[in-house]
Parts: structure tokens; sequence; C-alpha cells
């Protein structure tokens, strides 16, 4: 029978041994090639056996050829930027170097986990598009939880108050709802929103405002924030708070990854809410354009189609009366070419006919032809474009040129055509008196509506006293 002494474990169970231990056990041959590395090991450096450490892990080269040269175990501390690791090194028999990480890489390890299965969670709410409140407190559930948080909270600016909008853990204060003034406050909501950055306090003893009173009075001792930008703009934050002051030192990282999500479900609302409203828009444009088309139509050629009707039985009964009659025929004749002459003026509205027949170039011409205001075309490409490219075109500059004679008092407009990055731009600028509202009419709105259909983009600056320039950018393959 053998003894302690004589006995040898099988290279097979020692394998299979260091696989089921949750220590992060991993080794390196002569070349830097990884000969061993179990589960844990993996996990926490990225190493698998046969990868190369001098390329996954360089700092780790140097350390290992120190071992391989004197055989002194060193430690070290390796690891990518979300989860650095530290381990000793150590020599074995011939080239071979193990490595065993310490303890806190497991910690490490299960943190991140824990803090990818929680955005990935919530990514995949935000992908089923529900409604905001649920995505505000869904936010807060998770950042609360993952930070071990007695409570949390996504908050919303307006100019000068913070709003509650979601809310997870004890109820204490700042419910869905609560506001709390931005001035003269030393709390995170006015903090974050003046230096754009996360932030943290550890102690809410002594500091100023009325977030901070509350907090007090609730009980939370301690909070870590996270501003939440949108559109490039700060729109609000979230927030984690303790009552026994619990938080971690890396907590301010980890909650920027929920802000980071939180924005992404912001933007996509607000873009499927602009998206609805643009089609309410355009329908209620529409609607609006066949009722005015209508009233045209009664108030203008109809009236004046009913009084030559009129005019000509009036005819039929006078014939014997050769001066009347021929006054009444005159009178037919104007009463037919101004019903004529309103009725080609709507179907240059609906669609102007040169655009269809002679292109874009012709069109604008004739547009700047018949503008009271002297307006100087330059630019237009001579060749054909698709026909919504060129009917975009051509209601932006229509439009602009409208205003210009309506509101901006100007004296001269110039409409500029020019290629750039497979975009045509034009730009519509006049010498009025700016101050114009981008939104407080139907007109430009319908125009943003148009542009944006085709992929395009319509911006509008008219500072007071400097007239006003409207830039419509299209790609020049939309519409074909």
């Amino acid at each position: 029978m053998a003894t302690a002494s004589e006995a040898n474990l099988p290279t097979s169970a020692l394998r299979a041994l260091l696989d089921a231990t949750p220590a992060a056990v991993g080794c390196f041959d002569g070349a830097l090639r990884t000969a061993y590395a179990n589960t844990a090991f993996t996990m926490a450096t990225g190493l698998q056996e046969g990868s190369d450490a001098s390329e996954q892990l360089p700092p780790l080269v140097e350390a290992i050829r120190d071992v391989q040269r004197g055989g002194t175990p060193r430690r070290v501390r390796v690891g990518r930027s979300r989860m650095p690791v530290s381990g000793r090194l150590f020599a074995l028999e011939g080239a071979l170097v193990g490595m065993v990480l310490d303890a806190g890489a497991h910690e490490a390890l299960a943190a991140l986990v824990d803090e990818q299965s929680a955005l990935r969670r919530v990514a995949m709410l935000v992908a089923a598009a529900p409604a905001a409140d649920e995505v505000f407190r869904a936010v807060a559930e998770e950042a609360g939880r993952l930070l071990h948080g007695t409570s949390a909270a996504t908050i919303r600016y307006d100019e000068e108050h913070a709003w509650t909008v979601g809310r997870w853990g004890e109820e204490r204060g700042f419910v869905v709802g609560t506001a709390v003034p931005l001035r003269d406050s030393e709390g995170l909501t006015a903090t974050v929103r003046q230096t754009g950055r996360a932030g943290r306090i550890e102690d809410y003893d002594g500091v100023r405002g009325r977030a901070a009173e509350l907090m007090r009075r609730n009980g939370y001792r301690s909070a870590v924030a996270a501003p939440v930008f949108v559109g490039g703009k700060i729109w609000g934050l979230l927030l984690v708070s303790s009552g026994d002051g619990s938080l971690g030192r890396d907590a301010e990282r980890r909650l920027a990854g929920f802000a980071s999500v939180l924005a992404l479900a912001v933007e996509s609302a607000e873009a499927r809410a602009e998206l609805n409203a643009s089609r309410t828009r355009i329908l209620e444009a529409g609607m609006a354009e066949r009722r005015m088309l209508e009233r045209n139509l009664h108030d203008g050629a109809q009236q004046r189609l009913v009084a030559l009707a009129v005019q000509l039985r009036v005819l039929e009964r006078r014939l014997e009366d050769r001066e009347t009659a021929e006054r009444l025929l005159h009178g037919a004749v104007e009463e037919l070419e101004q019903a004529l002459a309103e009725l080609r003026e709507l179907a240059r509205g609906l669609h102007p006919a040169i655009l269809v027949d002679r292109g874009l170039a012709p069109a604008l011409n004739a547009l700047a032809a018949r503008s009271p205001l002297p307006v100087q075309v330059e630019g237009v490409p001579r060749e054909r474009l698709s026909p919504a490219l060129e009917a975009a075109v051509y209601f932006v500059v229509a439009e602009s040129l409208t205003n210009a004679v309506k509101h901006a008092e100007a004296t001269a407009v110039q409409v500029r055509v020019t290629r750039a990055a497979g975009d045509l731009v034009v730009e519509i600028a006049d010498d009025g008196r700016g101050g114009a509202d981008p939104e407080g009419g139907s007109g430009l709105r319908g125009l943003a509506d148009r542009v944006d259909a085709l992929g395009g983009h319509l911006s509008v600056s008219s500072e007071a006293g400097r007239g006003t320039r409207v830039r419509a950018e299209l790609p020049e393959a939309s519409g074909s």
C-alpha cells in the first residue's frame, strides 16, 4: 500500500481540481502563451488556454519575464479598465509561471456580471417602447438595486426646478411629481446641472438647499448622481441615495451606464412623439389645404362663373338691344378671364406646371420674377432632379419668399443652391427685421415635415435685426 509521500496526483485529476475551484488560476509558458486557465481566470482576465498574453495583456509580459529569470514571486495588477484585477505570479518547474488572482477578482467579476445583466434588462425594456413612466421607474429600480441603495430616482430638469419622474425604494419623500428648486442649492440636482458631470455627497449635514433639506428630513445620508444628456443637452439625472452611506466608491461610473440607456430611451420616445406629431401635422395641413381650396373656389372662381352664367342668360334675352348686349358680353369676357386667372393661380399653388414641364431652375426664376421684392437666384442645377426633390426645394423657396414679403419687411432676398457631400443645399436669406419663430406658424413646420420626409434637415436662423436665413439640406438621392 502506497504511503502519503509516495502518492502522486494524476495530471487529469489536478486539472479537474483546478477547474472546479472558485479561485482564478492560470499558467504561462516560456513563449508567454497561456498554458492553463480555469474558467474563473478566463472570465477575469480574458485569457484562454493557448492565447498570447503579450497581445491581450501586455502589462503582464515584463512581470512574467522577471519571474522566469529570477524565480522570485511577484505581485501584479492587470486587467481591463472596466474590471482591473490583481494577483501573484510565481515560478513553477522549467519556464512555467503560475498566477493566482486575489479573491477580490471574484467579487469584481460578480459585480460586473450583475451590472451587465441589469443594463441588459433595461435595454430590453426600452426596445419594447413602453410608456415613459415605466422606463423611468425601471431604470431607477435597476440602478438602485445594483448599488444597494435605499432609494433611487429618475429626475428631469425644467428651467428652474428638478422634477422626480420615476422612483424606486423606500417611501421616504421624493414621490413622483416632487419638484425642488435649483437656485441657491448645493445638492446633487443643482451641481450636476451646473457641471454636467457625475457627483457624490457623502454626508448631507450642512449642505445648503431645499433638496438637501428633504434628504436629511427623510433619513438619507449620502447619494450619487449621473447626468442624462439628450440631444447634446442635459435633460436630467439619475440619483441613488442611501440611509447608511453604503454606496460603493465606483458608483458614479456604474450609474453612468444606466444614464446612457435612459438617454437613449428618452431620445427614442421623443423621436416617436415627433414622428407622430409630424404625421398629424401633415394630415391637418392636407385637410386645411383642401378646405382653403374649396373656399377659394367657392369665393373666387365659382362666384365669377356663376356671375358669367347669369350675364349670358341676360344677354340671351337682350339680343335685340345691341348696345346692352355688347356691354354684357364685354363684362362676361372679363369675368371669364379673371376666373381663368384665379384657376391658374390655384393650380400653381397645388403643383406648378413650370416645375413639371421645365424643371427647378426655370421654376425658381419664375418665382423670383413674380415676387414684389428683388430676388437673386444662383447656383440652381440645370439638370433635372427627382420630382420629390424638385418639389421640396421649390416649396421651401416659395414659402420663404412669401414670409419675406409678408412678415420680414425685407428689401431684397437671395436664393442660393449648392451641393455638399451628396446633399443639395438651398439657402434663402433676406435683409429684413429677423426675429422669426420657426415654431410660430404652420408654414415653416410644414416645410420641415416635407424636408424630414426626404431624410433632410431644415434650419432657420433669424436673429432680431439681422434678417432671416432658411437652410434646407436634402439628400440628392431622396425621392429617386
